[in-house]
């Protein structure tokens, strides 16, 4: 039976497949013959995409992380650098907040591989983010840190602690700002 659809679509449609499985089973419990029989194709096939089922999951993670970053970096425009500042710890909170989400599955099924990798990647990539803005402030004045990456880690991980309790984002968006107005404060005390 010859396959039609476009390799793109085709692989897609495994991951969208593999992805609804790990969270209904885990992903000890979801094995290549469940994903090909939700598919209802050959299992072959799903060796032309993939090479393991270890494969899908960093295919899935990427495409998550994908996502993650276009909304961290988006409207990052201002002109003004308080502004950015602003707009990319919004953009970091929400985006973590839809990654989380995204990474739930039934109460029992077993997610932690996909975790990991997706939570590491967004992490790493929030933390370079974080610290090119601090080094700007510096470079501008708005901020005056010794080690701009160790303020960078702080606030990242106080984000990705408060998302996954579930706090309001809302509320997170006030914490990080109080933080941040905290830092300029200290900053200008210590230099007065």
């Amino acid at each position: 039976m010859a396959d039609n659809k476009d390799n793109e679509e085709r692989r897609n449609e495994f991951m969208d497949a593999a992805e609804k499985l790990f969270k209904e089973n885990g992903i000890v419990d979801t094995t290549i013959n469940s994903i090909v029989r939700e598919l209802d194709v050959a299992k072959g096939l799903f060796y032309y995409y993939f090479k393991s089922k270890d494969d899908v999951i960093d295919a899935i993670s990427e495409k998550y992380n994908t996502v993650f970053k276009e909304m961290m970096n988006a409207s990052m425009d201002h002109p003004r650098y308080e502004e950015r500042l602003q707009q990319y710890m919004e953009n970091c909170i929400h985006s973590f907040h839809t990654l989380n989400n995204q990474l739930k599955g039934k109460e029992d099924a077993d997610l932690s591989p996909l975790i990991t990798r997706s939570m590491s990647e967004a992490k790493k990539a929030m933390e370079r983010g974080m610290t090119r803005l601090l080094e700007e402030g510096n470079r501008t004045g708005y901020f005056q840190l010794e080690h701009p990456e160790y303020y960078a880690k702080i606030l990242t991980g106080g984000i990705i602690t408060l998302v996954r309790e579930e706090a309001d984002e809302k509320e997170i968006e006030r914490i990080m700002e109080d933080l941040l107005n905290r830092l300029r404060k200290e900053n200008r005390n210590d230099t007065e």
